[in-house]
């Protein structure tokens, strides 16, 4: 049920504490439990599509559609095969239940890179091969792009991870949310940092940063062509292990569809 520019106005995220810390669960009576749990007791309708059947690339592609109309949220883990609170909360999200609207989720986005526990597939770099005013450049780019244009999505979020922490490794970007103009990277960023970094971590802190567009990444794609709403997520691995690194990215992803108008708030449901 996908409907352009029908995203949420406002946002009621902010600042709100909406899971534990470090190497703790998150609170089962926040939006990621929401997620988990319909709240009216409908089913939302589950398909499952390949993209690139047939090839060495071949992966699957989740669609959950809820009852309630709504935007397009289309989610992607495993561009880059070794970051893995992508790919798990990817596949965490297959089984989410949105309270409107669409969700799309690909949670191993190169196969092959997933498989080989690598950062990169046969053609190299899957996240450099989305040139502006030039078509993507490999033949999984191609077949990823051909889904994203096909799903027409309102809002995109790709899940990554880095090694080091933001202004201090300068060979990494850190924990950062990057974002298109008019996005919610400001308050993203509140709700990890008020509700999820540790008070002992200050460092870890995320930041947001609004992108220029310009480059090859699948997210600029999304918002040059397709006018989404469209982010890139960055946990770090500096001193965090892969359950506190996953939790980061599942409060994150369940914020951002709350902002989006595909989550209802959280609360005891």
């Amino acid at each position: 049920m996908r409907r352009r520019r029908i995203l949420a106005a406002g946002g009621i995220l902010a600042g709100t504490a909406v899971a534990g810390v470090a190497s703790r669960s998150s609170n089962e009576h926040g939006l990621v439990s929401a997620a988990r749990n319909p709240s009216d007791g409908n089913e939302p309708e589950r398909n499952t599509e390949s993209i690139l059947s047939d090839t060495v690339h071949e992966t699957t592609l989740y669609e959950i559609d809820a009852s309630q109309d709504g935007p397009t949220a289309m989610i992607f883990g495993g561009v880059h095969g070794d970051e893995y609170n992508g790919i798990d909360v990817g596949h965490e999200v297959t089984d989410w239940y949105p309270d409107a609207g669409t969700l799309v989720v690909v949670p191993e986005t190169d196969s092959v890179a997933v498989e080989n526990d690598e950062r990169e597939g046969i053609d190299g770099d899957l996240n450099r091969h989305f040139p502006a005013d030039s078509e993507p450049e490999s033949e999984l780019a191609r077949g990823v792009w051909e889904a994203v244009d096909r799903h027409d999505p309102d809002v995109v979020l790709d899940l990554h991870r880095s090694l080091g922490i933001y202004g201090v490794h300068q060979q990494y970007v850190g924990q950062a949310i990057f974002h298109s103009p008019d996005a919610y990277g400001d308050e993203l960023t509140a709700t990890l940092n008020d509700g999820v970094v540790p008070w002992y971590l200050p460092m870890h802190r995320f930041v947001a940063h609004e992108s220029h567009l310009s480059g090859p990444l699948l997210f600029h794609e999304a918002a040059r062509e397709l006018d989404a709403a469209a982010y890139l997520f960055e946990t770090t691995s500096f001193l965090f292990d892969r359950e506190t690194k996953n939790e980061m990215t599942r409060v994150v992803t369940a914020a951002l569809l709350e902002r989006h108008g595909l989550l209802e708030t959280g609360g005891d449901r």
